[in-house]
């Protein structure tokens, strides 16, 4: 709310994020450049998109050389898979951006999301796919809202928030794309929900949305830290700004407390 962002250390070496941007940066790059049709060579042309992304990583030849390596093994992977997907779908978009927007009282809310990959399907359906160089979410962390990125793209594609696609589309799969480097270099992660369907979830999803947008709208309503029991003790980049750490040492902390309210 109040836009505000961490700093890096200073002088520190570059961890999981960096890599997990220049990787994701490359794999975009290479989709967004043969979104009609793949090169000669995917693997070469997907290693030189990366040399030029590693780049950054010139003052830090440790770090280089540790991730290098990974992510050859994952162009490698990368190629063959996307030779094998592009098989079975007619078209896709990559790193496209949609929205949506939702009524409230005084006014809209914006609902707005980043899609790594949509294929359209044989079918006429779609997949929803996400680029994941960390641990993808599992079924029951996307079902609950807990990790709601796949499902909520989806209600905007269904709504005809990306551009190109007609409202009323139905949600084949949503798929999570694990690109790691080690053994395998990426791994599948669809996800396959216990109860109803892509399209149902993405419903749902977006229903859970407008009820929070809707809940948030109202004046009254505070804005709580750690509100999820399972985030209680991990500490956040913001808990200081909400005293978590005072009313946890006064005696206990309740709802009404958790957020220093």
């Amino acid at each position: 709310m109040l836009r505000l962002r961490p700093l890096d250390p200073v002088d520190t070496e570059p961890g999981a994020a960096e890599r997990g941007n220049i990787i994701h940066a490359a794999i975009a790059e290479f989709t967004q450049t043969y979104v009609k049709e793949l090169p000669a060579d995917p693997v070469g042309a997907l290693i030189a998109l990366g040399e030029s992304r590693f780049a950054a990583l010139e003052d830090f030849p440790e770090a280089r050389a540790f991730w290098w390596p990974r992510f050859k093994r994952i162009a490698h992977w990368f190629a063959r898979w996307e030779l094998a997907r592009r098989a079975a779908i007619t078209a896709l978009t990559a790193e496209t951006d949609g929205k949506i927007e939702i009524a409230l009282r005084d006014g809209t809310f914006k609902l707005r999301g980043r899609a790594d990959r949509i294929e359209l399907c044989r079918d006429g359906r779609y997949a929803i796919l996400d680029y994941k160089t960390g641990a993808a979410r599992t079924e029951k962390q996307v079902r609950s809202g807990l990790a709601p990125q796949l499902t909520l793209e989806a209600a905007i594609l269904r709504d005809g928030g990306f551009d190109g696609i007609a409202a009323g589309g139905s949600i084949a799969e949503l798929l999570y794309v694990q690109l790691r480097g080690g053994d395998p270099a990426g791994e599948l992660k669809p996800i396959q929900f216990r109860e109803g369907t892509p399209d149902s979830q993405a419903d749902h999803a977006l229903a859970k949305l407008m009820e929070l947008a809707q809940h948030f709208d109202d004046d009254m309503t505070p804005y709580r830290s750690l509100v999820h029991p399972m985030w209680r003790t991990h500490y956040g980049d913001y808990d200081h700004l909400a005293r978590v750490k005072e009313w946890s040492s006064s005696g206990g902390v309740t709802d009404d407390l958790v957020g220093g309210e």
